[in-house]
């Protein structure tokens, strides 16, 4: 079989789209494009492979009206500048000659893709995403794709879309460490928190004050980026802001205490320490909806938000004691069973793609 060729949409919002296009990138499998929004990104993006700088499609100083609610498309600007974008992403797939264009993730996207002839795979992520956009994305892709395991989806979508639906899950990093064992290594009194923060959104210091003045008997140390107030930090609060590898400060937690963002949950769950999830608020309740799948499924520990009221020594030692290899052994798959996954997923779309969709 000759190699595929594919182009890979990834939204520029944050980097986690980017990452996910690295990793797919990682696996040699076939020939790729990246296509996206800005410059290329060498850190993230290794390897050899086509990247395509789209054109921005906002300019912050115009702020395009809002779609009246039950549109079909989330964001449909107008004008000369969506007008570059989409030549431009038309004239790279023309070029490119993709088999099968991974869009990650944007519905405007996928059905410009779909309506220019190209078999679609349109990546699913958590949340509530029943609005008639993202039901037209799945209704138009060839297949769907998540980045988990089919043992944390909502059961609604299986019913409507499973039969087209392919659960990557996660490969698990070469630096993982996983045993299956139970590590009860927990000892009061020599407790640390390790919280790590999105890096799209911040978290504000006066919650994170709280929690720690709240639980004194607990040092705790951030990562990534906390929304600076006037609020004093309490001695046994450190803030270290953005590492480029938060990973080493991670392992060295009694537990840690995660957004429930995907890249974060990954990292959290490539240090095997217990974790507690807390959301950060997203569109759809995306990491909402993933944590509590993650608690019902996984056993995580989790608080609601930030804001919500809570015995944090209670917690935390609960939390402590839970399995520390839970969300690895819930995420993770060798990364040859990913490589197998992705490779059914592509022929799925190249191959059993249907000729025609009807609106």
């Amino acid at each position: 079989m000759n190699r595929y060729k594919v182009s890979y949409y990834a939204h520029h919002f944050g980097t986690g789209h980017l990452r996910h296009a690295q990793k797919i990138a990682a696996s040699n499998l076939f020939d790729l494009q990246v296509t996206s929004t800005g410059p290329r990104n060498n850190a993230l993006l290794k390897g050899n492979l086509e990247y395509v700088n789209l054109v921005p499609d906002v300019i912050a100083a115009i702020p395009e009206p809002a779609l009246p609610p039950g549109s079909f498309l989330h964001y449909a600007p107008t004008g000369e500048l969506i007008q570059q974008r989409f030549a431009e992403l038309n004239r790279a797939w023309k070029q490119f000659a993709p088999d099968v264009v991974m869009v990650d993730v944007s519905v405007e996207v996928a059905l410009f893709a779909r309506l220019s002839g190209y078999r679609v795979a349109f990546r699913r992520m958590p949340g509530n995403r029943n609005d008639p956009a993202h039901q037209l994305a799945y209704s138009l892709a060839d297949t769907i794709f998540g980045y988990f395991p089919v043992s944390l989806e909502d059961p609604t979508h299986l019913e409507k879309f499973g039969y087209k639906t392919h659960y990557l899950s996660v490969a698990e990093p070469k630096d993982s460490s996983f045993s299956p064992g139970h590590d009860t290594s927990y000892t009061p009194g020599q407790q640390k928190v390790v919280v790590q923060t999105s890096l799209a959104s911040a978290i504000p210091l006066e919650h994170l004050a709280r929690a720690a003045a709240a639980s004194p008997e607990w040092d705790w140390d951030v990562v990534g980026s906390v929304e600076a107030d006037a609020t004093p930090l309490p001695s046994n609060l450190r803030l270290h802001g953005v590492l480029s590898d938060p990973i080493p400060i991670m392992r060295s937690a009694t537990v840690i205490i995660s957004s429930a963002g995907h890249n974060a949950v990954v990292a959290a769950a490539n240090c095997h320490r217990p974790v507690l999830l807390v959301p950060e608020e997203r569109p759809y309740a995306e990491q909402l909806t993933f944590a509590v799948a993650l608690h019902k499924r996984a056993g995580l520990e989790m608080v609601e938000n930030w804001s919500t009221s809570v015995d944090w020594p209670r917690i935390l030692e609960q939390a402590a004691i839970s399995d520390p290899h839970a969300l690895a052994k819930t995420l993770f798959i060798q990364p040859t069973n990913f490589n197998e996954r992705l490779l059914d997923l592509l022929h799925a779309t190249a191959t059993d793609a249907q000729t025609s969709v009807i609106f």
